[in-house]
């Protein structure tokens, strides 16, 4: 069996930007999204939050700052097919989430556990691989843990019942 170097170093490619997004957002270095992990062009779309173009996606990433006070996304059973210079991506995700509530318990249980996915379309550029299309899937608050607060009940409302389009 042959391996594709080069379909090889795109996926890892690929996966690198996946990640990044997921390690960006837990490290809450928010400023750097946008430049990082989307094109000029790029989109994300979370239902009720969509964004359009890097100073959108700048805005409603750094909306996320003081909201959490950790995160930790957990990105897996990714799937990537590439056609020259563009990609596609599903990947599934469980993102726990401690919110910046004043005066609780630094050491609780996670405040929320978001289940669910996301679609990507993505295009190789001079800086590397960029998502220029995101599609947020969710498919629940997981397993009992946490409960969403009332200014992210839109958002995950709005994703709720999405299935996957990609892959069949």
């Amino acid at each position: 069996m042959m391996i594709d170097l080069a379909m090889l170093a795109d996926r890892l490619a690929i996966e690198e930007c996946l990640y990044r997004y997921a390690h960006l957002v837990d490290s809450m270095q928010f400023h750097r999204i946008a430049e990082e992990v989307f094109t000029e062009d790029g989109s994300i779309d979370f239902g009720s939050a969509r964004s359009v173009g890097r100073e959108a996606i700048h805005a409603q990433c750094m909306g996320y700052q003081g909201a959490l006070m950790g995160c930790s996304h957990n990105i897996t059973n990714v799937v990537i097919e590439v056609n020259g210079d563009e990609a596609r991506a599903a990947s599934r995700v469980m993102a726990w989430q401690w919110f910046d509530i004043p005066g609780a318990d630094p050491l609780r249980p996670t405040d929320l556990l978001a289940v669910g996915g996301y679609e990507d379309r993505l295009r190789r550029t001079a800086e590397g691989w960029r998502i220029y299309e995101r599609r947020g899937i969710n498919f629940g608050t997981g397993i009992g843990a946490g409960s969403v607060p009332d200014p992210m009940r839109s958002i995950f409302l709005a994703m709720q019942g999405r299935t996957p389009g990609w892959p069949a």
